[in-house]
């Protein structure tokens, strides 16, 4: 038994010649259009990364302006200083070292609450009045108490300011 000579035959070899051709135009055609393809992905990733990065940076710039804004407003929001200051000055007997003295040690007493939010410090200035007004004051220098009165107080941002008399207590 023997192969016949199939390969004799021009119909034959026309035959495995185009599918050979076919072969190698089809396998031309993939590879170039594949090319193609994956350069214009590569392009829209590049693109795209470009896009990506040009909005972290926009992202960032915001945050960071709104982190600032943030801490800003929330210093605004904290107490940064107390100052305490006599309403009546020619009402009092007192003298002006005196009066200075009282400030000073109101504005120590109340000097932990710097620091703190001023929505809390308004709900609760009743207790501060009410703290202030219940204390006797005694300078160093001198042997009598003084008595504290609040007249005003002005809570604003970052300021307590508060308008006081005093009197000599018996």
């Amino acid at each position: 038994m023997r192969i016949p000579p199939l390969y004799q035959r021009k119909g034959y070899q026309r035959f495995f010649a185009g599918i050979a051709i076919g072969f190698i135009i089809g396998w031309a055609f993939f590879l170039i259009q594949g090319g193609l393809a994956h350069e214009r992905l590569v392009r829209m990733l590049d693109d795209q990364k470009d896009i990506i990065q040009d909005l972290r940076k926009k992202n960032e710039i915001l945050t960071s302006d709104d982190e600032k804004a943030n801490k800003e407003l929330a210093k605004k929001f904290k107490l940064h200083e107390v100052n305490a200051r006599f309403s009546n000055k020619d009402s009092s007997k007192l003298s002006n070292l005196t009066r200075l003295h009282l400030a000073k040690a109101v504005e120590d007493d109340l000097e932990h609450l710097i620091g703190e939010d001023t929505e809390t410090l308004a709900k609760s200035h009743s207790l501060l009045v009410q703290a202030i007004e219940n204390k006797t004051y005694r300078l160093d220098d001198d042997e009598q108490a003084y008595e504290v009165k609040i007249d005003h107080l002005y809570l604003y941002t970052g300021v307590l300011r508060i308008y006081i008399s005093a009197k000599i207590s018996e």
